[in-house]
């Protein structure tokens, strides 16, 4: 009986001189300005969420990587402090995503932060991947267009309630279904000059000196008038609290798709 726990104590002892091998923290995708084309990164969602994008490690399968964990902070008496909020099951099928997470369970005008380890069968990580934070704002809703419409110049309604003194801008985007997805056809940014305003309208042959079209690929007639063909459309408006030399920002909102078929 004392040889056996002898070599039990034995034991204990050599595999407490190891460590398990660490492992490589993911890296949250770095955020892209609200003028962009493509956004990518930590975001707003239309569930009036937040979404967040990592990048695996490209050692994930060497290291035997199966899942991350992700950690919430928000400021308590002044002071940064973090939670474990969930897991992320990694895989490498085509469609489930093990890069990506939509955070449900947030408030609005709130910031939360947010960082990422990696967790395999013996150990999670000892460094964590860098830190993301966003504050969730109120969203816009979209009247019209919606549904069937028989005209080809729509012009885009939609209300927004100014709550928060750092949204400085509306950015409207309008989606072209063609071929098998979706693909953008034009991309406004409306600066917002009066507080009490709440209706707004942005126009495909844009007057507005308030509002700066950054992609326009619409059809044009014989009169150089800017039209929509017959087709599927989506459209969506994101509030937005724009930062210094047009960095990306960390508050604003997206409201929810409206789609429309051009008859």
């Amino acid at each position: 009986m004392k040889k056996i726990l002898l070599i039990n104590i034995i034991i204990f002892l050599f595999w407490g001189c190891f460590e398990s091998p660490d492992i490589t923290p993911p890296m949250f995708v770095p955020k892209s300005p609200p003028d962009s084309l493509v956004e990518t990164g930590i975001d707003a969602h239309p569930d009036n969420a937040i979404y967040l994008e990592w990048e695996e490690p490209s050692t994930a399968e060497e290291e035997g990587i199966l899942s991350y964990y992700i950690y919430r902070g928000s400021t308590q008496n002044g002071e940064v402090k973090f939670k474990y909020l969930d897991e992320v099951v990694r895989s490498s099928g085509v469609i489930y995503e093990s890069d990506s997470y939509i955070d449900y369970d947030v408030t609005l005008d709130s910031t939360y932060y947010y960082y990422l380890r990696s967790h395999n069968d013996f150990t999670d990580s000892r460094e964590t991947s860098d830190t993301a934070s966003y504050n969730l704002s109120l969203k816009a809703f979209n009247f019209s267009p919606f549904g069937e419409i028989n005209y080809n110049q729509p012009s885009f309604f939609f209300r927004y309630q100014y709550t928060s003194d750092r949204i400085s801008h509306l950015y409207l985007r309008l989606f072209y279904f063609e071929e098998t997805s979706y693909k953008i056809k034009y991309f406004t940014k409306t600066f917002i000059n009066d507080f009490s305003k709440t209706k707004y309208y942005i126009y495909l042959n844009n007057n507005n000196y308030h509002t700066v079209i950054l992609f326009d690929s619409l059809w044009t007639n014989s009169s150089n008038q800017k039209y929509l063909k017959k087709g599927n459309y989506r459209w969506r408006v994101d509030a937005i609290a724009s930062e210094l030399g047009g960095a990306p920002e960390t508050e604003g909102s997206e409201s929810e798709w409206v789609y429309f078929t051009v008859k």
